[in-house]
């Protein structure tokens, strides 16, 4: 063991350092496949909430419902849509599982699904004002949930385009950085003590 000092007043050297430990990888940046489960599950509730409420607007239509009146929305549109959307969360969920760098076709068929569903709700929404008018006393709950699908739907669009985007940085990220090789293996020169040092 090493002295605390020497007797002629000189401190003794300091003892050799330990080997410094191995670098970690980086932290992950939020382009990481976690931040895409977590676009995920946000996009499968949002889309979860949009099929709630074209539940509430198919009881609507089917409760105003009259065969004499022209230009109604279809009984079958909510249902539709229903599935449009279901569709359209199978999608991103196999987009995600697919791993960093979405595929072209996965992510375009994603695009294209929601595009289309907004499409069919804006129609639909037009329709809706175009058969109530302005005239039209109170509050209508039609127009009232097709405007909230519409905002749902746009909430849905930024979190995709989140998703896409995090998944694109995950297939950029660098490959963390080996552990360094213990000292001793073959190969690599073990490192020098206090001891190895040729006195002076």
């Amino acid at each position: 063991m090493a002295a605390a000092g020497r007797s002629d007043g000189i401190p003794a050297s300091p003892p050799p350092r330990a080997a410094a430990p191995a670098r970690q990888p980086p932290a992950r940046s939020p382009g990481t496949p976690a931040a895409a489960g977590q676009d995920l599950d946000a996009l499968l509730g949002d889309l979860a909430g949009a099929c709630g409420q074209l539940e509430e607007l198919a009881t609507t239509l089917r409760r105003e419902h009259n065969p004499q009146t022209p230009r109604q929305l279809p009984l079958a549109f909510p249902h539709r849509l229903q599935a449009a959307a279901r569709q359209l969360a199978a999608t991103l969920t196999a987009l995600t599982g697919a791993g960093p760098g979405p595929g072209p076709d996965l992510a375009s068929s994603a695009a294209a699904q929601l595009a289309a569903l907004q499409a069919d709700v804006a129609a639909a929404a037009r329709d809706r004002r175009g058969q109530r008018g302005n005239s039209t006393p109170g509050h209508d709950p039609g127009t009232a949930l097709l405007a909230g699908i519409e905002h749902t739907l746009n909430r849905v669009t930024t979190r995709q385009q989140s998703l896409i985007s995090h998944l694109a940085d995950s297939a950029e990220e660098p490959a963390p950085a080996s552990a360094s090789t213990p000292a001793g293996a073959p190969g690599e020169p073990t490192a020098r003590t206090a001891h190895d040092e040729s006195p002076r």
